[in-house]
């Protein structure tokens, strides 16, 4: 079963470790991510140990229905400047992807690689619903991450009132 692949890039506005910890947190994705309904924290696994893991549920659109699926994931800091993302669903559905964080003059670009394993008659669908909510994801993470950062800054920099 031969994988298919899409990578994401995204510039955002805030140093690399601000966006590295937003990463590594799943819960950070859940007001993101237009299919996660819910994640719940599951222990570490022989295999990650140094990995979060977590069981996700998602709502997957099917025209005018939606299905709710439960998939386990893990996000696991790799160095300051990578993130492995792997996520295992039912029927033998993989994924596994790669943040790597590049300093730049405004802030951090954001590369993100992605590779799926699925069963033929599901890889389309799949690699679709997967490149849509991320592409979104990564869009909503730099409107809130910049908006954040944004407010911070300027509330630290705002000059004091004179009397």
């Amino acid at each position: 079963m031969s994988p298919s692949t899409f990578s994401l890039e995204q510039s955002i506005r805030v140093p690399v470790h601000t966006l590295h910890d937003f990463l590594c947190d799943l819960h950070s994705y859940l007001a993101l991510h237009p299919l996660i309904e819910s994640i719940e924290d599951l222990p570490p696994t022989e295999s990650l140990p140094n990995a979060r893991r977590y069981r996700v549920l998602d709502r997957i659109p099917l025209g005018p229905f939606h299905i709710r699926t439960t998939y386990t994931a893990a996000l696991e800091s790799v160095s300051p400047n990578e993130i492995h993302g792997h996520a295992w669903q039912f029927p033998s559905v993989r994924l596994h992807t790669i943040y790597t964080l590049h300093a730049s003059d405004d802030g951090t670009r954001l590369v993100e690689r992605v590779s799926i394993e699925a069963p033929r008659p599901m890889r389309g669908f799949v690699t679709r619903q997967a490149g849509a909510a991320h592409a979104e994801t990564l869009r909503k993470m730099k409107e809130l991450l910049e908006d954040v950062s944004g407010s911070t800054l300027s509330s630290e920099n705002r000059p004091s009132p004179t009397k």
